[in-house]
């Protein structure tokens, strides 16, 4: 039996539930109160000592990280492929799935704190208990200063060449020689969970109404379709989004409130000038 602690709106949990999903496996599923601090209580660390969201129990084996869940189910249990057979389509595949545990996830902290949950007073007493303090730095200066924290417009910029790098992902030119072979479809050719990790981020940035990151860019839009379109989709991440609307709404509110001067700021960031540092004492 496939038991998934989880919560509505997380991203990491939409990810493992897409996983799930897309391998069509039955699972029942608990939600952690992440503001009312379920994932610190001792009984759940003593599981997840890392007091975060989702965690897998496949019959009394524990699972946490939500990319390692991920290929956990798709090398344990039958069903459509997620992962290619060929290792070095893997290696690119780990790679995009990579990309979201080294900075993909923290950018989605700091945007979605600082546009839209740092107007809600419980969302706080979540932050005080986070137990990673660079997890809590950032999303405490988030949560106090909004898209004015020192965190944000670094967050906005590695999402915007997120975006540059799927665009070219899905042209099969790359991006670098390492990630080309991919698209048109899909990011390494297939479907994969090079797609299923990034998924969760899209719907993120469109529910803060910052879909004008791709509106240059119809690979990335129509790739972003053929995501939604899929039935797993709807069931691991929408359907989970609406059961409490209200989260969704406010993102969709705030982010609507913000988005002239968000984007004000990414064209700014655009500019080939802009981002360059010159270490003390070096020549100017």
């Amino acid at each position: 039996m496939l038991k998934l602690y989880h919560h509505h709106t997380s991203v990491c949990a939409a990810k493992s539930r897409l996983a799930i999903e897309e391998k069509g496996l039955e699972w029942e599923g608990e939600i952690i109160r992440l503001r009312e601090r379920d994932q610190h209580a001792p009984e759940y660390l003593a599981l997840n000592p890392f007091g975060l969201v989702p965690m897998l129990d496949h019959d009394g084996r524990i699972v946490v990280e939500s990319n390692v869940i991920n290929e956990y189910v798709e090398d344990v249990f039958d069903g459509p492929k997620l992962k290619p057979d060929d290792p070095y389509k893997q290696a690119q595949m780990r790679t995009w799935t990579r990309m979201t545990d080294e900075n993909i996830h923290a950018a989605a902290g700091v945007i979605t704190t600082a546009i839209a949950y740092r107007h809600v007073p419980s969302h706080g007493n979540q932050i005080s208990g986070q137990l990673d303090p660079y997890k809590q730095a950032r999303k405490i200066a988030s949560f106090e200063d909004g898209i004015d924290n020192v965190h944000f417009r670094t967050a906005m910029r590695r999402y915007d060449m997120l975006i540059t790098q799927i665009d070219t992902a899905l042209s099969g030119e790359g991006p670098g020689q390492a990630l080309a072979g991919g698209g048109p479809d899909w990011l390494i050719g297939d479907y994969s969970l090079a797609d299923v990790a990034m998924a969760p981020y899209m719907e993120r940035l469109y529910c803060l109404e910052m879909s004008f990151l791709w509106e240059d860019k119809p690979r990335v839009a129509d790739w972003y379709a053929r995501l939604k379109a899929r039935p797993a989709y709807q069931k691991a991440i929408i359907d989970w989004f609406d059961w409490d609307i209200s989260w969704t709404d406010l993102m969709h509110e705030q982010g609507a409130r913000v988005s002239n001067q968000v984007r004000s700021m990414v064209e700014e960031m655009r500019d080939p000038r802009y981002g360059g540092w010159t270490p003390p004492g070096a020549d100017a």
